[in-house]
């Protein structure tokens, strides 16, 4: 079984818990039997809190919304940069031959839990582009971490997001204030002329653009020996020897 495809199950397994959960509680509440018999989705005020515990939430004084260090994300995404760095130590050692990295940037390279939390989890496009254009996104320490360390080892990094290319320039500035590593390449979803290398051309998804350009940097004789991403279209379709997928219960994009 490939790592994607048991990414794939755990998440499956995962979903499916919630849900039993869900109705675990709705039995114990009521003893209606129709009540019983219905199949509620989980209660948004409740997912909320337990998204807010996951990342250990912690209010500073100026009202935003932060994550605490102590919190099962951080230790999550701690365990999974961890078995990816194990992985790229063998394969560098082995003399891999023009290694490569590539890391999404939203809840991947970056992390937008607080900006998310005060929002009440809710998109809005344009508090987005204020929030890139003021840098308030905070760098996701051990993907930071991770990278450095990578770079300094002769790995290229590569950046490859759903940011569009208006927001690339502003991106790659807070990425590098960040104290990420100049990469060898940063891709951003086109909104004007696709690259030849895109055949779907601006009405990509998720996963044809995401997979299309990993081809393509493997197609200049990069061996991407990691891909790092919060959402499962992140990692399929290939091009990546190890695909990371990193927590993110806030949102989903397919």
């Amino acid at each position: 079984m490939s790592r994607f495809t048991g990414l794939l199950k755990l998440a499956a397994a995962a979903a499916a818990g919630a849900v039993l959960a869900g109705g675990a509680t709705a039995v114990a509440n009521t003893d209606d039997a129709t009540w019983r018999r219905g199949h509620e989705p989980a209660n948004i005020g409740q997912v909320k809190l337990d998204v807010k515990a996951y990342y250990g939430d912690v209010v500073g004084s100026d009202g935003k919304h932060g994550y605490s260090e102590g919190s099962r994300f951080v230790s999550d995404t701690k365990r999974q940069v961890e078995d990816a760095k194990r992985y790229l130590t063998r394969r560098l050692d082995r003399g891999v031959k023009n290694p490569a990295v590539v890391f999404d940037v939203d809840d991947t390279a970056e992390v937008t839990y607080g900006w998310e939390a005060d929002n009440d989890f809710g998109f809005d496009p344009k508090k987005q582009q204020e929030a890139i254009d003021k840098g308030t996104f905070v760098a996701n320490k051990p993907v930071l971490e991770l990278a450095n360390w990578a770079a300094q080892r002769g790995v290229k990094i590569y950046f490859l997001t759903g940011r569009n290319e208006f927001q690339g320039p502003q991106s790659l500035k807070n990425l590098a204030n960040e104290g990420y590593p100049a990469p060898a390449g940063a891709f951003f979803k086109p909104k004007t002329t696709a690259p030849d290398y895109l055949p779907c051309g601006l009405t990509c998804t998720t996963v044809q653009y995401k997979a299309g350009t990993r081809k393509h940097i493997a197609s200049t004789g990069a061996t991407i020996l990691a891909n790092f991403g919060d959402q499962f279209s992140d990692l399929e379709g290939g091009y990546a020897e190890f695909p990371v997928k990193l927590p993110n219960p806030m949102y989903y994009l397919p």
